[in-house]
C-alpha cells in the first residue's frame, strides 16, 4: 500500500509540474501583448509630450494672449478716480470721478467722463462774513472723436488685431506642420526597430544553420568526406552570424534611444515594441492632381499667402499716414457749480461743442520711407510667393518618384528574397549529398543575409515615404493617419 501511495505521490508532482510549465509562461506573454506600445500610441505620445510640440503649444498660447490683447484696445474701458474723506463731504481737494472710453475700428473713439470735486474759498478779512466758501465744480462731459483722413478706417485702426490674429493662426500653422514631422520622425525610428527586431530574428536562424553546418563539416572532415577548408568556411560563416546578431541587437538599442528621446521620455524608461511593417498602398493620384492638393493643403503656402496680406495691410496704413491729420470732434458737456454732492450731478444745462484738428507736417520722409519699403516687401513677397510654389510642386514630383521607386524596390528585393532562399535550399541539399562542397552554402547564406536586409530596409523606406508624401501633399493627419504595425509574437521584445 506504502509503494502505491509513493507512486500516486510521485504523479501528483509530476501533474503540478506539467501543469505550472504550461500555464507560467502564458502570465508574461499576456503581459506583454496588453503592453505593446503600437505606432499610432507611439505618435500621440510623442505629440503630448515631445519639447518641440510642447514648444509650440506655447507659441500658439502665446499668440492667443495676443490676440486678446490687441482686442482689449476696443473694449470699453472704465476707469473711476476717487479721492474722498472719511467724514465731512465738502472738504477740499476731494474727486469722485469715472471716465468711459471706447474705441471702434473705424477709428471713431468715445469718451464721457462724469465727475465733481470739492473747492473753497478762504474768507475775506474784511468782508462781514468770516467763513470758508465751500462748493463744488461739476464736469460732465460726452466726446466723440472722429479722424476724416489720417488714422480713419479699420485699415489703421484695426492693423494691431489683424497681426496679431495673423500671428495666432501663423503659430497654429507650425505647430501642425510640426506634428506632422514629428509623427514622419516617430515613424522612422519605430520602423527602425522593427526591422531591426526582425533582423534579429533573422540573424538567429542564419546562426543557427551555420553551426548546424559547422557540426556536419567537421564530422564530414572526420569521415574523410571534406577537407580542412570546409571547416575553415564554415567556422567563418558562424563569427560571420554572430557578428551580424551583435550588429542587429546593438541598433535595436540605439533606435530605442532615439524613440524614448523622440516620445519625450527618460533615457532609462521600459519601452516595448513589436508588430510587423505595414505596406498599405495608398489611393492612385496623378502628379497634376497631387500638385493641386498640395498647392490647396500645403500650410506652409498658407502662411506664405497670408504674409500677402499682411503686406498688403502694411501699404494700405503706410498710405494712410502719408495723409493730412484732420479730426472732427463733437462734445456734449455740462460744467456747473453746486452746493452739494447730490447736486453735481444732473441732467440739466448740457451743452454742445465741436472741434476740428488740422495737422501736416512739413518734412514727410519717415512715412515716405515706410510706404516705399512696404511696396518693396509687397513685391518680395510676391517672387518668393511663386517660388515657393514651384517648389512645392518639384517636391510633390520627388516625392512621388521616391514612393514609386521605393515599390519597385521592394517588389525587386521580394523576388531577389524568394531566389536567395532557394538557392540556400539547394545548396544545402548538394552538400548534404556530397554533391558539392560547403562553399555554395557559406555564399548561399551570406547572399540570403544580404537579402533580407534589402527587404526589410525596403519595405521601411516604402512605409516612411507613404506617410512623407502625405506631409508634402499637406494632407497628413498625424493623430489618425499613422497606420499601427500588425502584431508579431515573434518580433515583440521587451527592453529595459
Amino acid at each position: 500500500m506504502s509503494e502505491t501511495q509513493a507512486i500516486i505521490r510521485r504523479l501528483s508532482r509530476a501533474f503540478a509540474l506539467v501543469l505550472l510549465g504550461s500555464f507560467a509562461p502564458t502570465a508574461p506573454v499576456l503581459a506583454q501583448v496588453s503592453d505593446v506600445l503600437t505606432l499610432r500610441e507611439a505618435v500621440r505620445e510623442a505629440l503630448d509630450h515631445n519639447d518641440r510640440i510642447v514648444n509650440q503649444r506655447d507659441l500658439v498660447e502665446q499668440a492667443d494672449l495676443g490676440v486678446r490683447l490687441a482686442n482689449n484696445n476696443f473694449r470699453t474701458k472704465i476707469t473711476p478716480n476717487i479721492l474722498g474723506s472719511f467724514g465731512q463731504t465738502d472738504v477740499a481737494n476731494q474727486t469722485y470721478r469715472v471716465d468711459i472710453s471706447k474705441r471702434f475700428l473705424t477709428g471713431t473713439e468715445a469718451r464721457i467722463g462724469v465727475g465733481t470735486s470739492t473747492a473753497q474759498i478762504p474768507p475775506d478779512r474784511d468782508a462781514a462774513i468770516q467763513e470758508d466758501i465751500r462748493f463744488y465744480n461739476a464736469d460732465t462731459t460726452l466726446t466723440i472723436n472722429q479722424p476724416i483722413l489720417r488714422g480713419f478706417g479699420p485699415a489703421v485702426a484695426g492693423r494691431q488685431v489683424a497681426s496679431a490674429e495673423l500671428r495666432r493662426a501663423d503659430a497654429v500653422r507650425q505647430r501642425t506642420m510640426d506634428e506632422q514631422l514629428i509623427a514622419v520622425d516617430v515613424a522612422r525610428q519605430y520602423y527602425r526597430v522593427i526591422s531591426q527586431q526582425m533582423l534579429v530574428a533573422i540573424a538567429k536562424q542564419g546562426l543557427d544553420r551555420s553551426r548546424r553546418l559547422l557540426e556536419a563539416s567537421q564530422a564530414k572532415l572526420e569521415a574523410g568526406l571534406v577537407s580542412q577548408l570546409d571547416v575553415y568556411r564554415a567556422r567563418q560563416l558562424v563569427a560571420q552570424g554572430e557578428i551580424q546578431l551583435s550588429d542587429a541587437q546593438a541598433a535595436i538599442d540605439d533606435a530605442l534611444d532615439e524613440l524614448r528621446l523622440t516620445l519625450g521620455r527618460d533615457p532609462d524608461s521600459s519601452i516595448q515594441v513589436g508588430g510587423d511593417i505595414p505596406n498599405v498602398p495608398e489611393a492612385a493620384m496623378t502628379v497634376d492632381d497631387a500638385i493641386k492638393t498640395a498647392l490647396v493643403r500645403r500650410l506652409d503656402l498658407q502662411s506664405a499667402t497670408a504674409g500677402m496680406d499682411e503686406a498688403a495691410r502694411t501699404i494700405a496704413y503706410s498710405r494712410n499716414q502719408l495723409r493730412p491729420q484732420f479730426d472732427a470732434s463733437l462734445a456734449l458737456t455740462r460744467r456747473e457749480t453746486a452746493d452739494s454732492l447730490p447736486s453735481s450731478f444732473g441732467l440739466d444745462n448740457f451743452r454742445f461743442a465741436t472741434f476740428f484738428t488740422i495737422a501736416m507736417p512739413v518734412d514727410r520722409t519717415p512715412q515716405i520711407i515706410e510706404y516705399q519699403n512696404a511696396l518693396i516687401d509687397r513685391d518680395r513677397r510676391t517672387r518668393d510667393l511663386e517660388m515657393f510654389r514651384k517648389r512645392i510642386a518639384a517636391d510633390v514630383k520627388r516625392s512621388m518618384r521616391e514612393t514609386a521607386r521605393m515599390t519597385e524596390r521592394l517588389r525587386v528585393s521580394e523576388e531577389s528574397l524568394e531566389i536567395s532562399q532557394r538557392e540556400v535550399e539547394v545548396a544545402h541539399f548538394r552538400y548534404e549529398r556530397g554533391l558539392s562542397n560547403n562553399l555554395d552554402v557559406v555564399a548561399a547564406e551570406g547572399g540570403l543575409m544580404l537579402a533580407e536586409n534589402r527587404r526589410l530596409a525596403a519595405l521601411a523606406e516604402l512605409a516612411l515615404s507613404r506617410l512623407s508624401l502625405r506631409a508634402t501633399l499637406g494632407i497628413l493627419d498625424a493623430r489618425q493617419d499613422v497606420a499601427d504595425a500588425a502584431p508579431g509574437g515573434v518580433n515583440r521584445v521587451t527592453h529595459d
